[in-house]
């Protein structure tokens, strides 16, 4: 078991890796913040930009920020001497970071689903996409889904948690493993399982549509498919990216997770290495979607050369 009495202040937590980590994810933090802060400009700077679609990117781009802003904290009490000592004895501090931490990573699941469920309105019932999806509809979901967020994220913070002065800040001891397992992580696999199953429709409808479209004649028609097509390609890229960049953290959490508490203090160093290097990746993901929707949306390129002032 882990133990609750206070360790000697001299004793080193750090790893060897820990340094290079914090630079690393300092850096990542500045171009996440820049690149999200560039997409909520250029969406609200661009008429043509402002649409529902776009509304749930800008939501997936908050999520962004805030990671890169509520994460500097997390940096702070579990990848320094001082930071950690500093947790061991403070209970408000070490929830309110986890907290944040979980609170943003949560977010960002339920903003790839709604993204999902977007898409597959516009692909399987596009006659009522424009009743389904609407600027004040997507307004509703986006508030209620953070709502929901704060509420399952705060449950903690309202006394279900396990903290004792001595402990490392780390979930998995301060938090009980029924929240861990039947709340956090089964809510989390349902978000990556549904959002899987909608893509992967997503993927071979829109595929299928593309392909009739242009054996069609009628040329506003195919203008109008091939630009719906367009868009769920780039929110394809997203999600796929977002997999791509969040499995091997997510993973490596859960296997942390089932681990008896009494053997997590066992875990070999590779492991906890790869699990940090890990969170790396989940860094990455946020700053390479700004990238993206560059890449593969000509009004969001034009947008962002504008703000820049690149001709």
């Amino acid at each position: 078991m882990a133990t609750t009495s206070l360790p000697d202040v001299e004793i080193d937590f750090t790893k060897p890796w820990y340094s290079p980590l914090i630079a690393l994810f300092m850096l990542l933090g500045v171009l996440i913040f820049f690149g999200n802060i560039l997409t909520l400009v250029a969406y609200m700077q661009t008429p043509q930009l402002q649409t529902p679609t776009n509304l749930l990117i800008c939501n997936q781009s908050v999520c962004d920020i805030l990671f890169s802003i509520l994460g500097q904290p997390f940096l702070w009490f579990s990848y320094t001497q001082p930071g950690i000592y500093y947790v061991l004895t403070d209970k408000w501090l070490c929830l309110l970071g986890l907290f944040t931490t979980r609170l943003t990573s949560m977010a960002s699941l339920v903003a790839i689903v709604l993204l999902s469920l977007e898409r597959s309105v516009a692909i399987f019932c596009p006659f009522r996409y424009y009743v389904l999806v609407s600027d004040h509809v997507v307004r509703r979901v986006i508030a209620a889904s953070w709502l929901f967020s704060v509420v399952l994220n705060g449950m903690p913070l309202l006394g279900w948690q396990t903290w004792q002065p001595g402990l490392r800040c780390f979930s998995m001891y301060v938090v009980p493993n029924a929240y861990n397992m039947f709340i956090y992580t089964n809510f989390s696999v349902i978000c990556l399982i549904s959002a899987a199953i909608m893509n992967i429709c997503i993927a071979v409808v829109a595929t299928r549509k593309k392909n009739c479209a242009v054996n069609d004649f009628n040329a506003a028609a195919n203008t109008g498919n091939q630009g719906n097509f367009k868009i769920t390609k780039m929110l394809l890229k997203v999600v796929g990216l977002f997999y791509l960049c969040w499995m091997p953290f997510l993973v490596l959490t859960i296997f942390y997770t089932i681990t008896p508490i009494g053997q997590r203090e066992h875990l070999p160093d590779w492991f906890i290495a790869i699990h940090d290097l890990s969170k790396v990746l989940v860094a990455v993901n946020s700053v390479l979607n700004p990238i993206i929707y560059a890449h593969s949306n000509q009004q969001y390129r034009q947008a962002f050369k504008r703000i820049l002032h690149i001709n």
